[in-house]
């Protein structure tokens, strides 16, 4: 097929990609594009390889569902170190084009590629690990996606809505998630755990549990990866760890609750949204140029998993006491000398503590 739009080829890890020339090297990218590409979603697709070498087997499936020029399935082959068997579906004619460029310059021979909307693809088939990275909200792909996956296997979602799921757009969050939602300082957690939150709720639909492996706020964008477990149990246990989120603007205390009262958060999930035993051995593939950003989340998220409250943010603290920010080593110094105290992922200034609210402020004094 000949494609009526330049190409040029880019290296991300150990392998090499062709893709549309017109392509921005910053910020997000636009649906408009022949076939999609986004260069600042390297780091997602580097993280991507980091966990899954971890956690797929030899001889695994794997579906890179809306795959563009199939830059994420194409990776997860040729660098996860294991023998995967390789689906890439995509609508666009131009991007089954570029797919198949792609795997043949990249060498990988055991792979299938289709032209489907992958809602008819999901109904049909399963796989050991479906990735469904959209532009925009995943939601349409539900519950479908869910039940495409093995028992045991790996669910990878990505939203990049996330003015929606976060709550800043409250009549869009519950049309699309169903959950009750608006702007906090701590929008970003609320997006992550609305996610997460909507896929257990999802899964129970059709009986299927699911245990979260990572999940993180990073650029634009809300990604998780959850293990499928099969049977009505396994849903129950899930729908055990929903519930809401309650914020008081005035004290600025917040936590998480199984149950709704006036002005909460949800439904979302309020149980770890990662698994920091998964996370505490995960060995780093060669060649990925986001080693020490993915280290860095790692560390994050394994400490975050410590504590179950949404994070506070310095900047709250400097507006209400009227004074200058604290500088964030001497106020995790401070803190952690009364209770457990760690910065988060989501943000510069960001931290979770044990500690309560008052002895928040009075580590501001």
């Amino acid at each position: 097929m000949t494609l009526n739009f330049s190409l040029t080829v880019v290296t991300e890890g150990m392998s090499r990609l062709i893709v549309p020339a017109d392509h921005r090297s910053s910020g997000p990218s636009s649906a408009r594009m022949p076939v999609f590409y986004n260069p600042q979603m390297e780091f997602s697709r580097d993280f991507s390889v980091a966990l899954l070498s971890n956690i797929l087997m030899d001889g695994d499936s794997f579906l890179d569902g809306l795959a563009a020029a199939g830059c994420r399935g194409v990776r997860v082959a040729r660098e996860c170190g294991k023998r995967i068997s390789l689906h890439l579906n995509d609508l666009k004619p131009e991007a089954v084009e570029l797919i198949r460029r792609n795997l043949e310059l990249n060498r990988i021979a055991d792979a299938t590629v289709t032209q489907l909307d992958l809602r008819q693809l999901l109904i049909s088939r399963s796989f050991n690990c479906v990735d469904v990275d959209p532009f925009g909200s995943p939601a349409a792909f539900f519950p479908m996606a869910i039940g495409a996956v093995r028992n045991n296997g790996i669910l990878c979602v990505t939203a990049t809505d996330t003015g929606t799921i976060s709550g800043v757009f409250r009549n869009a969050c519950l049309r699309k998630y169903g959950c009750k939602a608006y702007r906090t300082t701590f929008f970003h957690e609320i997006g992550v755990r609305n996610l997460v939150g909507f896929i257990a709720r999802e899964a129970a639909k059709i009986d299927i549990g699911i245990t979260p492996i990572a999940s993180f706020y990073a650029d634009h964008y809300v990604r998780t990866f959850v293990r499928i477990k099969k049977g009505a149990h396994a849903a129950d246990e899930a729908l055990r760890k929903l519930g809401y989120c309650v914020f008081d603007r005035t004290t600025l205390d917040r936590w998480y609750s199984p149950d709704a009262c006036e002005g909460s958060i949800g439904p979302i999930w309020i149980d770890s949204t990662s698994d920091p035993e998964i996370l505490a051995s995960l060995k780093m593939p060669r060649m990925l140029r986001s080693v020490e950003r993915i280290m860095e989340l790692k560390e994050r998220l394994i400490s975050e998993s410590r504590i179950n409250r949404p994070f506070f943010d310095v900047d709250e603290f400097s507006r209400r006491l009227k004074r200058n920010p604290l500088p964030m080593e001497k106020l995790l110094s401070r803190l952690n000398d009364i209770a457990f105290t760690t910065r988060t992922h989501y943000g510069p200034k960001t931290f979770t503590t044990s500690a309560n609210v008052k002895e928040i402020i009075q580590a501001f004094l």
